[in-house]
């Protein structure tokens, strides 16, 4: 398989540096993480006696953190404390478990090595657990991301801007530096408030209705179109 972009200028007439760097979102955009999740799902409600979840179910569910996903897969009005006891052993499942069935999407490794060899500053930025970002991280894309970010305390996950100010500071870029390549309406609306160029993509856990209807500034269908998106932004 070939890129058909291969060779990005980074510069329009004028010389003007434009896009610089690029900030993917991890579940639905690189990763399809959604088997190993719905299953650590499905061990979570069975070992307390509830209905297991389908795949379709639990793409609907994701993308706002690991607790808010267990709320969503409960039965409406659950406790915090119920709540927080699933949490907990999904959690404990999901930590030995989250490469059972993970891995990139197909072109992603592609397109990663050819945004590297161009020299463009990359990022992952999820709404995962950051001990678990880093560890797929250093599993699967070790050599390609410059940061990589997942929830930290203290830090407001996305849609709040706090993740991307943080990525964009230790990239050193500025924010029309960069474009936010996500596969959610979590992933639209962190552009909107990071005020970032918002690529969506069709590929992950929400349709390309979802994307519209969050404002996506850019829709792609497969990884390599990532590259007309960057010739767009760099035409004077």
């Amino acid at each position: 398989m070939q890129l058909n972009h291969a060779i990005i200028k980074k510069t329009n007439v004028r010389g003007q540096l434009m896009i610089k760097g690029i900030i993917f979102d991890m579940d639905g955009t690189i990763l399809n993480t959604i088997d190993d999740i719905t299953d650590s799902v499905n061990y979570a409600l069975a070992s307390m006696e509830y209905p297991l979840q389908t795949v379709h179910q639990v793409k609907m569910a994701v993308g706002s953190g690991a607790i808010q996903l267990i709320e969503r897969v409960l039965p409406a009005l659950s406790s915090k404390e119920l709540v927080m006891k699933v949490f907990k052993i999904y959690q404990a499942h999901y930590d030995q478990n989250n490469s059972n069935k993970t891995g990139p999407y197909e072109g992603i490794m592609l397109l990663l090595n050819q945004l590297r060899t161009q020299g463009f500053k990359l990022s992952v930025v999820s709404n995962k657990y950051d001990h678990l970002v880093q560890e797929l991280n250093e599993k699967i894309f070790n050599k390609y991301f410059d940061v990589s970010i997942g929830e930290i305390k203290g830090i407001p996950i996305k849609p709040a801007p706090d993740m991307i100010d943080k990525a964009l500071k230790l990239l050193d870029l500025k924010k029309d530096e960069v474009l936010f390549v996500g596969d959610s309406e979590i992933d639209m609306l962190t552009a909107t408030n990071a005020k970032l160029k918002s690529v969506g993509v069709t590929w992950g856990f929400r349709d390309q209705s979802v994307l519209e209807a969050h404002h996506a500034d850019f829709i792609i269908h497969k990884p390599e179109e990532l590259f007309n998106v960057i010739e767009r932004m760099n035409r004077p």
